[in-house]
């Protein structure tokens, strides 16, 4: 309980120390208020593990909770009213989280809905394209009730959910294979039509709203969960080429990606126009050096368009330096690595593939934002987790944090339950020996 408790107050003091060292510009009540309701949470969240006796990774909630006052604190920096909403979201999505965490009986009860899941990720993706509006030039956004959500981050969970109930069912013969090509053996194609058919929807539609980005981010979700349940090359292989020519269709039907794809090449053709974004991000990043400028004292959050969510790294790296970036990086390699740790430790196949999905989610999410930011891949437009301003990323990325923690808690009262049930056993043993 102390050890949760001093780490708790460890985090809420990098939060209040990073706030208190900022401007304000005339929020400074209202996002006070705000940020004593978040410290709240987050200390009864910490007395609520104990009481309900939590057994699960200890690593994982702190390090979230650190990158998301690293995030809180860089969103009052850039935007101050921005930041109001973003505590909202931040406090409400520890609620959700709870929730998740200890309503949730059985996470196994998820895999009964089967391929429910992958026809709600077709549906809400559909939904956006007959209904969304544009912004960025891509049509990912839905207004309901006056409230602007991205249908996108739902269904992250919801395509999630579908793989890792169709890869556990279907394991060995996505694995062994049942057709022969040549040298190689592929599934026939009742085994693989559910996969191809969900899989050909939801990149399809992407590719309709133009939303590329969360496209490549999916499309490396399919290959790199079947590789990794199966762990078969084979489909490495056959996703580079499919990869390839859909990239060059992509170049050639949409003028936005051409733009994006030549201001990535060479973003000093136009830096005031359109390489505007990428050469201010970079401006941003390598004056941070070593050590930064120092929070509050970069250019980079007023400068840089879209610092709040697309380009939030840069500003910290401005500001915090080499040193602050490579923190922050270290965090999410912590996180993925600790979500790989809960994969292992599943009691079951379903949970394994579960949290390793949820890993290699967060993972290729992180590697693709910095990527676009340090110009080594085009821009994509994905907020990084917990980060970036954005109420959908956050309320998701939480829900997901709970799905997670629940398979690692039931994990650790399943192998507790089993050592004290192999004590008694050799105690009674002893006894009547």
């Amino acid at each position: 309980m102390i050890q949760r408790l001093t780490t708790r107050l460890f985090i809420l003091v990098i939060m209040w120390v990073g706030l208190i060292m900022l401007k304000w510009e005339g929020q400074q009540n209202q996002l006070l208020w705000l940020a004593l309701i978040f410290t709240g949470i987050v200390l009864l969240g910490s007395l609520l593990e104990q009481i309900l006796s939590y057994q699960g990774d200890p690593y994982i909630l702190p390090v979230v909770q650190a990158i998301l006052a690293i995030g809180l604190v860089f969103v009052v920096r850039i935007n101050p009213e921005s930041a109001s909403r973003q505590f909202w979201w931040a406090s409400f999505g520890q609620v959700i989280f709870y929730l998740v965490l200890w309503m949730i009986r059985d996470y196994q009860q998820l895999r009964r809905y089967r391929y429910l899941w992958g026809l709600l990720a077709v549906g809400l993706l559909l939904m956006t394209l007959m209904f969304g509006f544009s912004s960025g030039g891509a049509k990912s956004w839905l207004r309901i009730g006056g409230i602007g959500i991205e249908p996108e981050e739902f269904v992250k969970l919801a395509l999630l959910l579908f793989l890792a109930t169709y890869l556990e069912e279907n394991e060995e013969l996505l694995r062994v294979g049942t057709v022969q090509w040549g040298r190689f053996s592929l599934p026939d194609r009742q085994t693989l039509g559910p996969f191809m058919v969900i899989a050909a929807f939801v990149l399809g539609i992407l590719a309709a709203q133009k939303s590329l980005g969360v496209a490549l981010l999916f499309y490396m979700l399919f290959v790199l969960m079947l590789y990794v349940v199966t762990e078969r090359a084979l489909y490495i292989g056959i996703s580079l080429p499919i990869f390839l020519l859909t990239g060059t269709l992509g170049y050639k039907l949409f003028a936005h990606v051409r733009v994006r794809v030549m201001v990535w090449m060479n973003p000093w053709q136009d830096p005031t126009g359109m390489g505007y974004q990428i050469a201010q991000s970079l401006f941003a990043i390598s004056g941070g050096r070593i050590l930064g400028t120092g929070l509050g004292n970069g250019i980079g959050a007023s400068t840089v368009p879209v610092a709040s969510t697309d380009f939030i790294f840069s500003i910290i790296a401005e500001e915090l330096g080499f040193a602050g970036a490579m923190a922050v990086l270290v965090l999410f390699l912590i996180l993925v690595m600790r979500a790989f740790a809960v994969s292992l430790s599943a009691k079951d196949r379903f949970g394994q593939i579960l949290a390793s999905g949820i890993g290699i989610l967060l993972g290729t999410e992180t590697l693709i934002i910095l990527a676009g930011v340090t110009k080594l891949l085009p821009l994509t437009g994905i907020p990084l987790p917990w980060v970036s301003y954005g109420g959908s990323s956050l309320i998701v990325h939480f829900i997901l944090l709970g799905v997670l923690l629940n398979i690692s808690n039931s994990s650790a009262v399943s192998s507790y339950s089993a050592s004290k049930r192999s004590a008694y056993v050799a105690k009674c043993k002893g006894n009547v020996d």
